[in-house]
């Protein structure tokens, strides 16, 4: 089947930035507009050198979604701030018509999955106070956030690769989980929000000063254990039940891997492209796809854990 052919009405490449709208109905739904590839977003866009990001929101709302608002004003209409240069500006809706833009229009529960997991929803619940308690953000992932931030570190793991942490650590009671590359500790608090108590977690980081960041937010917790220093040092500890590897120099060295892991454990690698997303250099194919795929002691899957990312899945098999 191909895909619809939306126009696009703002085709510019002089943006200053990007602004999506919250138009929210009485019954607490919000208006989200078709994609492209599927699904439903927030109207928005790049936003036009001159332009607020208010007025980018009123006009984005209006191409895509046909929507006539307005900003809201007051305390229910303050902008929310997302990663990436990104604003969520509230709107009042006036009335709606059909897209300009020939999209296809719903009012979701954003309160609600999957909705509320939605980057741009999550993002926006969390600045209100307005997260489903299920949903909450561990309060040890926040702390490490705080570190990350004040070290300018942006390669933390994505908080979807932490809800698979998290989860892939709950299958291991009692485990030994190794992480590569700490950074400043977020992959390590999601992996600590997921084991057990008699679970235990050994997190190597070569870089001095993100070490000591991640050591000053986990050190409260008695299962984890970080270790400054070469990668392939802390591999003699094993074998473990779970490998977490989030550094480059590891995820190339498969085969070092697989035998650090237990028959039955888990090797996690994260950050792969999408086909959709891949770069130029690997039109030709992705070294390390086809060396994980192709271990003899590995059995592989690759999961989408959000449009622009997938996670590889190993388990050792012999």
């Amino acid at each position: 089947m191909s895909r619809p052919a939306f126009l696009n009405l703002s085709p510019g490449l002089d943006r200053v930035g990007r602004a999506c709208a919250w138009i929210e109905r009485e019954d607490g739904f919000v208006l989200m507009t078709g994609l492209e590839w599927g699904g439903w977003t927030l109207p928005g866009g790049g936003i036009h050198p001159g332009e607020t990001p208010e007025q980018a929101a009123v006009r984005e709302a209006w191409e895509e979604a046909g929507a006539h608002a307005e900003a809201a004003g007051g305390v229910a209409g303050e902008a929310v701030m997302l990663p990436g240069d990104s604003v969520c500006v509230p709107l009042r809706l006036k009335h709606l018509e059909p897209s300009p833009e020939r999209r296809p229009v719903a009012w979701m529960n954003p309160r609600s999955l999957p909705w509320a997991n939605d980057l741009q929803i999550r993002e926006v619940l969390a600045a209100r106070g307005q997260t489903p308690p299920h949903l909450e953000v561990p309060a040890l992932v926040w702390l490490v956030q705080e570190q990350a931030t004040r070290l300018a570190f942006r390669d933390s793991c994505s908080p979807e690769t932490g809800r698979l942490l998290r989860t892939l650590a709950a299958t291991r009671p009692g485990g030994r989980v190794l992480e590569l590359g700490t950074g400043t500790g977020m992959g390590a608090a999601w992996l600590l929000s997921g084991l057990d108590r008699a679970a235990r977690l050994l997190t190597v980081e070569t870089d001095p000063a993100r070490a000591e960041a991640a050591w000053a937010g986990l050190q409260a917790d008695p299962r984890a254990r970080v270790q400054r220093g070469d990668w392939r040092d802390v591999l003699r500890d094993g074998p473990f039940d779970l490998i977490f590897a989030d550094c480059a120099a590891a995820k190339a060295d498969p085969d070092a891997l697989a035998r650090a892991l237990k028959p039955g454990g888990t090797l996690i690698m994260d950050n792969f492209s999408p086909p959709a997303f891949m770069s130029p250099d690997r039109h030709a194919g992705d070294p390390l796809r086809d060396a994980l795929f192709t271990h003899p002691q590995l059995t592989c899957t690759e999961l989408e854990v959000s449009r622009r990312e997938r996670v590889l899945l190993a388990v050792r098999t012999a």
